[in-house]
Order: C-alpha cells, then sequence, then structure tokens
C-alpha cells in the first residue's frame, strides 16, 4: 500500500482536526509514493526505539509524541532530533505522529487505561471531538440541486452524527452577465440575465474542503460556480480528553493503588497525594499525558481520586487545597497503552499491512 493511501485511512480512523490547536499531528518524515508494508508502533522516536524499528524492516513509524515540534532549519548530526530524522531518512521510512487527536478520540488511550484497571463502566466527560467544521454555500438551478447534494455528500459534506446528505436550501434570484468568451448554462453571452436559483448550504469537514469543492465543480452546470466557505467555531477541548470510570465496588486507598501498579510498567515511579484520606475510592477521572489543566476540572467532578500521567507543582498545590485525591505515573508510563489503542482502531481500515508493537 501506498503510505499517501495508508495515511488517508489512519486519518479516516483518527482524524487530525480532532488534534488540539498548534499540535503538529500528521506525517512528519516521509515520500507519499513509498510502498508501505510493515508499520512500527510506539509512544516516541528514540535511538533504541528506531534501532529495534530498522531490525523489524519496518517502512514506516507510528508514534503519539511528534519529534518536530518547531521549524527545522538545517539537519545536522550533532542535533538529537535532526540526528534521529537523518537516520530514518537514510533508511528510507516514513514518520507519522498522532498526538492529542488520539487523546481525544473515545476509543483512545484513557479507555484502555480503565479497563487495565479493571473498572466496570467508563465513558468519556466530553462527546467525540468535532473538530473544525465548514459550512459550505452555493448557487444552483433548482432541476441540479438533488444531483449537486448528493455530490456534495459523496465527497463528505452534510454529515450531522448518524445523518448524512444534511442540507438547508431557500429559493432566490441570481444575476449574471457572461463575457464574450463566456458560455452560460442559461441566457445569452454579454447579455445582464436574471434566474431562479436554489442557495444550498452543506457542513463538512475542514479535512473535506478540497474534495467538496473538487466535487462542486465536476457536479455543477455552470462555467463558474459561485460558493462560499465559512469557518465555524471549533468544538474541541481537554475535557474530551478525560474519562470518568467507576469500580463495581468501593476500594480502599492501597487496593487502589495495587491496581495502578499493576496497569503499568514501572509502578516504583507513582507518586500520591492523598488530602482525603477518609475516602474510599469507587469514582475516578483519568487523563493520560500531562494533567496539569485538568485539575480544576476533575476537582468539580465529585470524583474519588485523580489519575494521570504528569501534573505540576503549583497544579498538585491546587488538587491539596482542593482535596482531590491524586495519583502521579509519569508521562510516559500513562501513555504506554498507544499501540495497544491505536492500533485496533486504524487495522480495520487497512489490508495487507504488518503492524508491529514496541512492546
Amino acid at each position: 500500500m501506498k503510505l499517501k493511501e495508508l495515511i488517508g485511512r489512519i486519518e479516516h480512523a483518527v482524524p487530525p482536526d480532532w488534534a488540539l490547536p498548534k499540535d503538529p499531528v500528521g506525517l512528519h518524515v516521509g515520500d507519499p509514493d513509498q510502498e508501505v508494508k510493515r508499520v512500527y508502533v510506539g509512544l516516541e522516536v528514540s535511538s533504541d526505539f528506531l534501532k529495534k524499528a530498522i531490525s523489524q524492516k519496518a517502512d514506516m513509524l507510528l508514534v503519539h509524541h511528534p519529534l518536530i515540534f518547531q521549524p527545522l532549519k538545517r539537519l545536522v548530526e550533532n542535533d538529537p532530533v535532526q540526528r534521529l530524522i537523518r537516520k530514518i531518512i537514510k533508511h528510507d521510512m516514513a514518520l507519522y505522529a498522532a498526538h492529542t487527536n488520539l487523546d481525544l478520540h473515545p476509543e483512545g488511550m484513557a479507555k484502555v487505561w480503565a479497563k487495565k484497571l479493571g473498572c466496570s463502566t467508563m465513558h468519556p466527560l466530553a462527546n467525540k471531538p468535532q473538530g473544525r467544521k465548514l459550512k459550505i454555500t452555493t448557487f444552483v438551478p433548482e432541476d441540479h440541486l438533488d444531483s449537486i447534494r448528493e455530490a456534495l455528500g459523496k465527497a463528505g459534506a452534510g454529515v450531522i452524527g448518524e445523518y448524512d446528505q444534511c442540507s438547508f436550501s431557500i429559493s432566490g434570484e441570481g444575476t449574471f452577465r457572461g463575457s464574450e468568451h463566456s458560455n452560460p448554462f442559461t441566457g445569452n453571452a454579454g447579455v445582464f440575465e436574471k434566474t431562479t436559483e436554489i442557495r444550498l448550504e452543506m457542513l463538512l469537514p475542514e479535512r473535506a474542503k478540497w474534495s467538496v469543492v473538487k466535487a462542486l465543480y465536476e457536479a455543477h452546470p455552470y462555467d463558474e460556480p459561485a460558493y462560499e466557505l465559512y469557518i465555524l467555531d471549533e468544538f474541541c477541548g481537554l475535557n474530551q480528553a478525560v474519562w470518568i470510570a467507576q469500580f463495581d465496588k468501593k476500594l480502599s486507598w492501597s487496593d487502589f493503588i495495587n491496581r495502578v501498579s499493576k496497569s503499568i510498567p514501572n509502578p516504583e515511579f507513582i507518586s500520591e497525594m492523598r488530602p482525603d484520606k477518609r475516602k474510599r475510592i469507587q469514582k475516578i477521572a483519568i487523563s493520560t499525558g500531562s494533567g496539569s489543566s485538568i485539575v480544576s476540572l476533575a476537582a468539580n467532578l465529585g470524583v474519588d481520586a485523580y489519575l494521570t500521567g504528569e501534573v505540576g507543582y503549583h497544579q498538585l498545590w491546587e488538587a491539596n487545597e482542593s482535596g482531590l485525591n491524586t495519583v502521579v505515573v509519569g508521562h510516559g508510563q500513562s501513555e504506554s497503552f498507544f499501540a495497544e489503542s491505536i492500533i485496533p482502531i486504524v487495522e480495520q481500515f487497512t489490508e495487507n499491512i504488518t503492524w508491529i508493537s514496541e512492546g
């Protein structure tokens, strides 16, 4: 399978526009036309990770943490990021990152972690992210309305939740005058014309913008179809990265910590803060990776404990003052479920690809 086709399928499963603003998800290194058969999957690129991927004869690296966060001005050997990129290129491998778009995925790592903890119920705090939405508005002859709506729908417009072909239309009057080189669908070149048109509006994800515009040009009978694209408010926030999970019974603090210890590779790095020592643990909030910005939110969710990967000093102070029992296991450890999470999500949309977990 060509890399560009594989990326299209990955991005269908884990849309890049679910990522938080300025998060550099997507393809970092690679030729879109190269063939990919073996994908090595892990948390992040490192010298050890790359060595294992090379030994596995991987064509592509799929990681959680982006390697390139800032624009590069050079590729030199004495810089750790650039050195790794040079090696990836030397071995003709592609590099793709799925970061906060996976954190916010409804089947993401927090759900996997909750299952490992033995929780009986689990659900995201908010609905799945929608990503940036656009609205396309165009003007069409009445007898072409259905065919153009269908064409835009096939290209990715008009989907709202479990419904497709969603649109709004209203009749109005359009005017035009074509030059001597024009070939108007109605009327004559060089003559000011008035015609009845239907204003058609449909929503679409930003990632489908160009495919929808292309479909409009192909389906529209006019030489130059008029259209407008509006950017709608984004619906994407950290509360979508929080999961609420419950055990089937109240646990003592030691039983809870024991479950956490068994769920991660290196339990010796667990740190805990327990301002409310009387509270038994049943309902918890889970956030993988850096959980500092979620402390204020978690403190008001009525949970018995907050479990995350990383919390800063001042946020721990806030948690303590709020009476929020907090367990921190380490950023990487809380995301050690990346391969276990993303492989089942993407492999259902691919074939003839070998997915290899860092393990």
